[in-house]
Formats: structure tokens, sequence, C-alpha cells
């Protein structure tokens, strides 16, 4: 099983997507025959055939508590290697990358939209939106490429998703309402226009009229910087919003194990 980083794994240079490849996949994210098992399980926690989302789709994937959808979303970002198959990312091919450029892959080109936000309480609103900046020189010249400097780019990000400049100078965000501190955690996503925005659970403390007003403005911004958005929620009321929807019990054929 390989779960971890594997030490003779040479380092690769990712810091433009394109290699390695993988032939005909043509899609932005693409999944074959991919498996995983975690470290003294007997069963498969991951066992999916073929899944591809296309560039500048915006898919909704529906799974319960226990589905693999969390252990799925580790394996998208690099965090963990599966033990067969392929996970590929604008071409790249992640179980060929060794643990520091799957790190710098994810910084680049992947922004998370995280359940509980994971906000930084003492950083500023505009240092938790640069964040990713200070881990990626590509979104760095992303933003210096337009004329403009990270700080202005998370204040404009900011006042795009309604934080208005009182909010904005706050001395904390924990000072901040559950759906402000959501709309730092999406700017801090945005920010430097990754490719492929992954958000787990966004909405889950928010009632139903607050979550479609949140997708409103995450919609907007997706499309604005020509992202591709893989939304994961247990909330099926949520996926008539979107262009696919897709069950992981229909594309996991490990089926529910436990929790995942």
């Amino acid at each position: 099983m390989n779960a971890g980083h594997n030490p003779d794994m040479p380092e690769l240079d990712i810091s433009e997507p394109g290699l390695p490849g993988v032939d005909g996949s043509g899609a932005l994210l693409f999944l074959e025959n991919l498996r995983y098992r975690w470290a003294g399980s007997s069963k498969d926690v991951l066992d999916i055939g073929r899944f591809s989302v296309s560039r500048g789709e915006r898919v909704f994937l529906q799974g319960v508590s226990g589905s693999g959808k969390t252990t799925l979303l580790n394996l998208l970002g690099g965090v963990i290697t599966p033990d067969s198959g392929v996970v590929s990312i604008l071409d790249t091919d992640l179980t060929k990358l060794g643990h520091a450029a799957r790190d710098t892959f994810r910084a680049d080109h992947i922004g998370f939209v995280f359940q509980q936000f994971n906000l930084i309480p003492y950083l500023s609103l505009i240092d938790n939106v640069t964040l990713p900046c200070r881990f990626s020189k590509t979104r760095r010249n992303r933003i210096t490429a337009k004329g403009t400097t990270p700080a202005d780019e998370a204040t404009r990000l900011l006042s795009q998703l309604g934080l208005n400049e009182e909010a904005r100078s706050s001395r904390s965000v924990t000072a901040l309402s559950v759906g402000q501190q959501q709309r730092v955690a999406v700017a801090r996503a945005m920010i430097g226009s990754p490719e492929l925005i992954i958000a787990d659970e966004p909405t889950s403390a928010l009632d139903v009229q607050a979550r479609f007003a949140f997708l409103d403005l995450l919609f907007h911004e997706v499309e604005a910087s020509n992202a591709t958005l893989l939304f994961v929620s247990h909330d099926p009321a949520l996926q008539k919003r979107f262009e696919r929807s897709v069950r992981m019990v229909d594309i996991n054929r490990a089926g529910i194990t436990e929790e995942a």
C-alpha cells in the first residue's frame, strides 16, 4: 500500500501544468481505476473505475458520511496517494509526483473551501485571504500580471463577496459572523485564480436561504475566473443549482464503508 511519501520518487518541476501527462483525458480532472485502502484494513475505501470533470464545469458531488468523499478529496489534494490508478488534474498525474511536488501543485492550482473554513484567528482578513500567495509563486505571478498586488486583490475579492469596509477592517476573523467567515474562506480559495476550486460542505452551517445566496456568490466568482468547481455536500437540495450531479455511491464501487 502507498499511503505516504515514497522517498525514492524524484521531485518534478510542475510550476505550470502539463507534465507528466495522461494521454487522451482531455478533462481538467480525470480519475481512472482508482483504489485506496487504509493501512491495516482489509477493505477498499475507494474503488472508482472512471470519473472526470471538464474544464469550466460545475459539479455537485453528493455523499453521506462514510461514502469515501473525504478520502477522495485528500487524494485530489495530493495529501495521500492511491494504492493504484490515475489521479490527473490539468494533465498532471499526481501519483507520479513526490510529496513536495504534490504540495506545490496543490498550492498553485487548487483552491479549497473547507467546511470549518480553517481561518487563522491571529491574522487579519487580508492576510487570511493572501495566505495562499505565500506558498505559491504561480498565484502571486498571476496577480502581478494583472497589474495589482495580493493585498489589493484580496480587498477586491472581499468587496465582490459582499464584505463591506467595516467588516474588512475587523481586527480578528473571529469577530465575523459565520456567513462572513465563509466569504473570507471563498476569497482565500479564489485568490490567484487557481484552475480548480473544491468546496467541502461549505454551507452546512447556513440556513436554506443563505445557502442559495452563497451559491450565487460562489458561482459568480468561479465564472469570473474561468475556474472549475467541484462542490461536495450531503445536501441534495443544492444539486438542482449545478450543471451536473454525481453521487458517491454511483462512482465508488467499494460502496459505503465505515467513516471515510
